[in-house]
């Protein structure tokens, strides 16, 4: 099979000519025009690539400066998309399988179409989903791509690759791969993930013949994009990936260039590409934070006001389901009828009136408002920090069955106070003291949400004494 990225254009001239001589020499009577030719790679090529948006399909606003959000991301791209390039996904678009997180992945698989993405690898939360999910997902929504992630038959669930044309006619095949290295109990019911690299072997022929410069979309980690870069010379770009960190510069094995993304949707990718001689390409990359300087995209905007409207229609209530450490604690089995439970800041009152005066001064007591005026005052994701005792069997469900556990009080930082309260009043209960924990506030005021945290500082806007 020829490779074109290795032979300069002088050389694909002469073998032309060679050929058309040695052919009326041999009397060959096969039409010209049924010779596969290879394509050509394009001249230059800029991919914008995103990885591990997570679910966060909007900064949720805790904090002025968060980066983020679709509708930003939709006016930095409109501001950027010219000439040859390429707008991509690595995978992890989604949160994972709980029906909440399966609508914001509807909303947000929406808006990757009206920002014009031309391929959506899945990654390990989209494998949680299930068969049946994905396979409704696809029937939606174009450009969801792998080549791994398979049903029992070892079938491909989505499109192994896609093949898109340039403006000035030149192909490019993108196929996506995700890491197998995940246990089974992660994988949605009706899944299976394949080596990568046997996908890809399987695929990259066919590829080849009709393509011109192939990108892999790779949910994996640094190491395994490295391997696959030196098996398959073939691969020009390398779009990751299941990261710590995004790449600031790119990584060059063998003739692959490699750059990768993460971080919840925060920032995009930019690679620049020029071809060079011997079918390489030289390459600059940028990450761009998506600031708040990219104003939101007006029809993307009235795309998340929709999500929220569904969001508040749907009302969902807390459910058991596994997590990672960045997601929501699953809910905890029902306590017994004796346990201790959350009360709420009002049953506080009497007994500490100088505490409840001071949380009544403080943001804490206006938690839950701040979410209703942002229209996340149904998002589990934001619930589980301006509640209490979110997905807890005892703790905040909503706010017709449960609004006494709105905002963050006194329990948000003591723990549950049902036994202390009943103790105090005379009531046959066993004594629980409040411990108060520096690492309850780092919970919520971590990071991602509350980027400026000190605790010294934040305490003394919520200080007080046992009074």
């Amino acid at each position: 099979m020829l490779d074109v990225q290795t032979s300069p254009p002088s050389m694909k001239v002469s073998s032309l000519l060679l050929l058309a001589v040695v052919s009326a020499l041999t009397g060959c009577s096969k039409p010209a025009d049924t010779i596969a030719l290879p394509a050509a790679p394009p001249k230059s090529l800029t991919i914008f690539y995103t990885c591990d948006t997570r679910g966060h399909i909007d900064p949720c606003g805790c904090s002025s400066g968060m980066a983020g959000g679709i509708a930003r991301r939709k006016t930095f791209l409109d501001a950027h998309l010219s000439g040859p390039h390429l707008l991509v996904d690595a995978g992890d678009v989604t949160a994972g399988p709980r029906e909440w997180e399966l609508l914001e992945l509807e909303y947000l698989l929406r808006g990757y179409e009206q920002m014009g993405y031309d391929a959506i690898n899945a990654g390990h939360r989209e494998a949680s989903l299930g068969l049946e999910r994905l396979l409704e997902l696809k029937g939606r929504h174009q450009g969801l791509v792998s080549a791994n992630l398979v049903n029992e038959k070892d079938e491909p669930v989505l499109a192994p690759f896609r093949v898109v044309t340039l403006p000035e006619g030149e192909t490019v095949g993108i196929v996506g791969i995700l890491d197998d290295r995940i246990s089974a109990t992660e994988i949605g019911q009706g899944l299976k993930i394949l080596p990568p690299q046997d996908a890809i072997a399987r695929y990259l022929p066919e590829l080849r013949r009709r393509a011109g410069f192939i990108v892999l979309l790779a949910f994996a980690d640094e190491d395994q994009m490295k391997e696959i870069a030196e098996r398959f010379y073939e691969i020009n770009v390398i779009v990751g990936g299941k990261v710590l960190q995004p790449s600031a510069t790119p990584l060059r094995v063998n003739r692959t260039v490699i750059a990768y993304m993460t971080d919840k949707g925060k920032a995009v990718g930019r690679l620049d590409l020029k071809a060079e001689p011997a079918g390489r390409f030289s390459s600059t990359n940028s990450i761009v934070m998506m600031k708040e300087e990219f104003k939101d995209d007006p029809a993307m905007a009235r795309l998340i006001a929709e999500y929220k409207s569904r969001l508040k229609e749907m009302d969902f209530l807390p459910a058991a389901q596994k997590d990672d450490e960045e997601g929501l604690t699953p809910i905890s089995a029902e306590r017994s009828k004796n346990a201790n439970r959350y009360s709420g800041a009002e049953s506080c009152q009497s007994c500490h009136p100088r505490a409840y005066e001071t949380w009544t001064a403080s943001k804490h007591a206006h938690a839950f408002h701040t979410l209703e005026e942002k229209g996340y005052d149904t998002n589990p994701r934001c619930l589980e920090c301006h509640t209490i005792g979110y997905m807890a069997s005892d703790g905040f469900l909503n706010t017709r069955l449960t609004p006494h556990l709105k905002n963050v009080s006194c329990e948000s930082c003591h723990g549950r106070g049902d036994h202390h309260v009943k103790y105090y009043r005379g009531e046959d209960r066993e004594l629980k003291d409040f411990k108060f924990k520096k690492v309850n506030c780092v919970g919520c005021h971590n990071p991602d949400n509350s980027a400026k945290f000190e605790y010294a500082a934040y305490w003394e806007k919520v200080k007080h004494g046992r009074d």
